[in-house]
C-alpha cells in the first residue's frame, strides 16, 4: 500500500493548462484511453475496488480508501492478465455493491516538477486536472505554478463527480 496525496481542479480549459505546463518545462508521458469497472464496496465506509485496461495494454487493480486525513487515498493496486476475468471475478464476490460503474475515458499524462499531471475527459464532465505529488504543499505549489488557487483544489474522486452528474444512487450498476 501507498498514500496518493492527490486533489482535482474541476472545468479547465485543456489546452491553457497544456500550454502553461509545457511553458514550465513540463513532459507529456503519454495520451491513452482507460477503460474501467470500478465497485464501492457494502458496508466499507467508502472503499473501492477499479479493474482498469489502458489503451496501451496495461491492465490493473486497485483499492482505494479515502485517508482520514489529509489529501487523498490509501491505493494498492496489482497488475493482472486478464480484463474480463478479473470483471467477472469482482462481480461474483461482490454481487452487491454499493455501486458499480463501467466506463470509459481519455487521458493525457503530464510530468512537471516531480509531480503527475493528468488532464482528464470524462463522460458528461467538463475537463478536469488531477495533481498527483509527494506531498501536500508540492500539491498546492505545482496548483500554483500551472495557476490555480488552493482553494480550487477538490479532494474527491472522479467517480463522485459521475456519481452526481448521473443522479446515481446507492446500489445502481451503470455502463456509461
Amino acid at each position: 500500500m501507498h498514500r496518493e496525496i492527490e486533489a482535482k481542479i474541476l472545468n479547465i480549459n485543456p489546452v491553457v493548462v497544456e500550454n502553461k505546463i509545457k511553458e514550465l518545462g513540463g513532459v507529456l508521458e503519454r495520451e491513452i484511453d482507460l477503460e474501467q469497472v470500478y465497485w464501492r464496496l457494502p458496508n466499507s465506509n467508502g472503499l473501492g475496488v477499479r479493474v482498469r485496461k489502458s489503451s496501451e495494454g496495461r491492465i490493473t487493480i486497485t483499492m482505494k480508501e479515502k485517508v482520514e486525513n489529509g489529501s487523498g487515498y490509501n491505493e494498492w493496486e496489482s497488475k493482472i492478465e486478464n480484463y474480463e476475468t478479473m470483471v467477472a471475478m469482482i462481480d461474483l464476490i461482490v454481487p452487491s455493491p454499493d455501486l458499480r460503474l463501467e466506463f470509459s475515458h481519455h487521458r493525457k499524462d503530464w510530468e512537471l516538477d516531480g509531480a503527475e499531471i493528468n488532464i482528464n475527459w470524462f463522460p458528461k464532465l467538463n475537463p478536469l486536472m488531477e495533481i498527483e505529488t509527494k506531498s501536500e504543499e508540492h500539491l498546492v505549489e505545482i496548483a500554483e505554478k500551472v495557476g490555480f488557487k488552493k482553494e480550487q483544489l477538490v479532494d474527491r474522486g472522479a467517480v463522485s463527480f459521475l456519481f452526481d452528474e448521473f443522479k446515481m444512487k446507492i446500489g445502481d450498476k451503470i455502463k456509461l
